[in-house]
């Protein structure tokens, strides 16, 4: 049996979807315009126009410039596929964990030193959200790389040392490359191979 009536279509708002869409036209932009500026410089309402929204709009999703280039590092470390291999020993399993997470950022090095920045700011607390949420996700990693029964604090340690890692390279001290490889031998002092 057919009708004419016409069939009524409902959208539902996904307001997450949303705001996805939203963050990733803002993280295009801000990359963008670091890679194309000399310097590290980005204004709110020229990001605003970058990314087509109005700059009160940026200032609802992201309270700062500071919380917006936190939540990029964040966004882009939890994109990293999480893949484990069992077969590998402990010790290389987590090197490619923060091997990954150290190198996030490291071909785009006017946004590396942007988000490295923000995410060592001690006075905004959207930064200080964000950076647990990234210490949540670098401990997520490491404990799949550690495997069941892990001991707490070999774990700590392991973060301590990715987070010292990130505050090595944000002085300028090293680059990223350099720091990953730093990483490994840190790795060896803290996790021997098994025989």
């Amino acid at each position: 049996m057919s009708s004419s009536a016409v069939a009524r279509v409902t959208r539902l708002r996904d307001p997450h979807a949303q705001r996805t869409l939203t963050c990733r036209r803002v993280f295009g932009a801000a990359a963008a315009m670091l890679d194309e500026s000399a310097g590290p410089d980005v204004s709110v309402p020229a990001l605003a126009q970058r990314a087509r929204i109005a700059p009160s709009a940026l200032r609802t999703h992201f309270p700062s410039l500071d919380a917006m280039f936190a939540e990029l590092y964040l966004a882009r470390v939890t994109e990293l596929p999480l893949d484990v291999d069992p077969t590998a020993s402990p010790r290389a399993r987590v090197s490619e964990q923060l091997r990954a997470v150290t190198l996030v950022v490291a071909d785009e090095p006017r946004l590396a030193v942007a988000c490295t920045g923000a995410l060592l700011r001690n006075d905004d607390a959207a930064v200080a959200e964000a950076r647990t949420r990234i210490a949540a996700e670098v401990r997520r990693r490491i404990a799949a790389a550690m495997g069941m029964g892990a001991w707490p604090e070999v774990l700590e340690t392991l973060e301590t040392l990715f987070w010292g890692a990130l505050l090595q390279v944000e002085s300028g001290a090293v680059s990223y490359r350099v720091m990953a490889t730093r990483l490994d031998t840190m790795l060896a002092l803290v996790l021997p191979e098994e025989n």
